[in-house]
């Protein structure tokens, strides 16, 4: 500050070339916005076919099943155990013969698969013997996935006493 004073001002003037810095850099902007145009719908479609799990699933669709109950047998004291998974879904339940099951046999679990870093809701339902001798047919029981985008049925699983 002192040698300005004195009579040297060109020792704290910025050079000439610190004033064109700005225009070099929105030149190399406009340049490289160019060279990377927007993307569109359709190569975003095509980086989703990519990725694993995202095999042409649009955002919009209703939850898909990934694993469909099982027919299965209740053996003395073992309950059968029948499991669904589900992708895109906020909950999943089952339905048994046209009622929902009681409420203590079912569980539900979401998480988040690591590999396609979707989200999965699993369900789990234990049948017992004397749930199952209540009917003289066999007992019946398929999953309901539900979403905002709305809401998708397994296939049905029959569960019999061996």
């Amino acid at each position: 500050m002192q040698r300005w004073l004195a009579g040297e001002p060109h020792l704290l003037r910025p050079p000439q070339c610190l004033i064109l810095v700005p225009l070099i850099l929105l030149l190399l902007v406009v340049s490289q916005a160019k060279a990377y145009p927007q993307t569109d719908a359709d190569d975003v479609a095509g980086i989703l076919d990519v990725i694993p799990g995202s095999a042409n699933v649009p955002d919009d669709s209703p939850p898909l099943f990934d694993a469909h109950p099982k027919d299965s047998y209740v053996i003395k004291n073992k309950p059968a155990i029948l499991t669904c998974r589900a992708q895109h879904a906020l909950k999943v339940y089952f339905k048994c013969n046209g009622g929902t099951p009681p409420h203590e046999a079912a569980t539900e679990t979401a998480f988040v698969e690591p590999s396609t870093g979707m989200r999965v809701v699993e369900a789990q339902l234990h049948v017992e013997r004397a749930t199952v001798e209540e009917y003289f047919e066999d007992y019946e029981c398929h999953c309901v996935a539900w979403s905002s985008r709305g809401q998708t049925t397994s296939s049905t699983a029959r569960i019999s006493t061996a």
